[in-house]
């Protein structure tokens, strides 16, 4: 029953993520072919993230209101405009502003597709469904990157071609009739305070915002700037994604066993050495290679985030979990911000390469932090470890999708779920 209730939005989400995941890199490939400068597209990819913060955390209203078939529609139906705008209007501060308005739009988005799926899960079966969500999310990530190999990214098809992924991936939830949540705020924990209570979580979530936001808005410049066609741009970043969802769920079973803080040193440790191979093998070596270092740093990167929202729930009391995901999330995002922002300067200085020099540099950084903090507080023993739940940096609501956060009694079980808005007025109950 509850994989049927779902497969609206799950529909929903392999079909706006197939043209989402795409146009991420079509964007920084048409930049880099229109010879933009890398701080441009940095200001470009930042601006990104910083309309998703905002849709994430504001949006909720917004669906309350109108109801979240109303709301999908009206999202999807500004994405669809925005797709079509940037490929009329090459102009990198212009498309600062509409991946701006994106990522806002974007966040709403997820907002509707997570909240849909907390109100059709159980805590007996939502460890599972977030498995299924994480595989379909970034399975439909990495398929959008190749979907690159059959466009030309100098014309207006592969921007109407994302833009009509947004607005078919209306239909499956236009058609379905269910019931969604109401959305309860957690208590809140202040940043400052979140810092005192889990300063490596943080200080690891921020970091993982740092890498992501420049694998996401930068990696393709390097590939370009090495002269690989657009093909294999296309499958690096491909492998990049499925190095993150592969590699996730064992890495975060490792963590259930050992101190959380040294499994992410570890991992910041051999993402620094993927880096620097990067930049220090000679280039036939680099790239026989690189297909297998990109997927391994994906898979280090990627699992950065939700070690670090594990290791914060074991430091927390189950009532805090939900309100401390929101400031992981904050630090993530403004991580993902400035990442963009920063690593260009790192590529000025040393050409393409910089970008690996950046990522080394990170989790250089990241390792000999969490090293200090190792000596600073004792590990958490593990008996009290929560057991680990692969998370993407979405939205908050996809915290209250985890079985541990039950703990806390804040989940929204669906038992209280009201009707949508959508359905309510539309087509009225039968009794």
């Amino acid at each position: 029953m509850t994989l049927t209730r779902l497969l609206s939005p799950l529909t929903s989400l392999v079909i706006f993520i197939l043209g989402h995941g795409m146009f991420n890199t079509l964007l920084t490939v048409r930049l880099s072919a229109e010879q933009v400068s890398v701080q441009a597209i940095g200001l470009v990819s930042a601006a990104y993230f910083g309309g998703l913060v905002l849709g994430a955390f504001v949006n909720a209203r917004l669906i309350i209101r109108v109801g979240h078939i109303r709301a999908y529609a009206a999202y999807a139906s500004l994405l669809c405009f925005l797709f079509l705008l940037h490929g009329m209007v090459v102009e990198p501060i212009t498309w600062a502003a509409l991946r701006l308005l994106g990522g806002f739009a974007t966040g709403g988005l997820f907002v509707v597709l997570e909240s849909w799926m907390l109100v059709s899960s159980t805590p007996a079966n939502r460890g599972r469904l977030m498995s299924l969500y994480m595989i379909l999310l970034y399975g439909s990530l990495a398929m959008g990157q190749l979907l690159l190999k059959w466009v030309d990214p100098m014309v207006l098809t592969p921007f109407a071609l994302c833009a009509m992924a947004a607005t078919l991936s209306v239909v499956p939830l236009a058609l379905a009739r269910v019931s969604t949540p109401a959305m309860v705020a957690p208590q809140r924990v202040g940043v400052l305070e979140l810092i005192r209570l889990t300063p490596a979580g943080m200080g690891s979530s921020f970091t993982s915002g740092l890498l992501l936001g420049a694998i996401y808005g930068l990696l393709p410049i390097y590939f370009t700037d090495s002269g690989a066609p657009l093909a294999r741009v296309a499958d690096m970043m491909a492998l990049v994604i499925l190095g993150g969802m592969c590699l996730q769920y064992p890495i975060g079973r490792l963590s259930d066993r050992y101190d959380r803080r040294l499994v992410i040193l570890l991992l910041s440790a051999v993402l620094t050495v993927l880096a620097l191979l990067m930049v220090g093998l000679p280039g036939t070596w680099r790239d026989a290679a690189a297909g297998t270092l990109v997927f391994l740093l994906g898979g280090m990167a990627f699992s950065i985030y939700p070690l670090s929202l594990s290791h914060a729930c074991d430091e927390l009391r189950p009532d805090q979990v939900l309100g401390a995901n929101q400031g992981l999330l904050l630090a993530y995002s403004l991580g993902a911000m400035i990442g963009p922002l920063l690593a260009p300067f790192v590529m000025v200085q040393v050409g393409p390469e910089g970008l690996f020099v950046y990522f080394a540099l990170c989790g250089a950084l990241l390792a000999a932090y969490l090293g200090w903090r190792k000596r600073q507080r004792a590990p958490i023993p593990l008996a009290e470890h929560q057991v680990f739940i692969p998370v993407p940096p979405n939205t908050p609501m996809t915290p209250e999708l985890e079985p541990r956060t039950d703990l806390a009694g804040e989940a929204v079980p669906a038992s209280f779920s009201t009707p949508d808005a959508d359905v309510a007025t539309e087509e009225p109950t039968r009794g």
